[in-house]
């Protein structure tokens, strides 16, 4: 009897732990020359340097942006993004808030 209560415990106490956990932060991606990781938190884009220190966001707006793609060069990051509707690839300066959509800057 002690056994199956203390068996119960711990799985009710490993449950609360894996609820706590947080699952925001998803499809971390390091840059080419190694200098900066792209990440999707909360269904926007953020860079963060590899080296530690305090993340930047790139988008803001309704729609949800996943999967961060670098590319060869460092200088741009693509990503998927519904805010026309449905998922589009769509890409931006790693720097700053540009975005291009079918050739045009938003």
């Amino acid at each position: 009897m002690k056994h199956i209560i203390a068996v119960s415990i711990f799985m009710a106490g490993s449950m609360l732990a894996v609820a706590e956990a947080p699952l925001w932060m998803r499809d971390a991606r390091i840059s080419p020359d190694g200098k900066t990781i792209a990440f999707t938190y909360k269904g926007d884009i953020f860079t963060v340097p590899a080296a530690g220190g305090e993340a930047t966001r790139l988008t803001s707006d309704p729609g949800y942006e996943q999967l961060p793609v670098w590319s060869p060069d460092s200088k741009t990051i693509v990503f998927a993004s519904d805010r026309f509707g449905n998922f589009d690839v769509q890409s931006c300066r790693a720097q700053c808030l540009v975005f291009r959509w079918r050739g045009m800057e938003y």
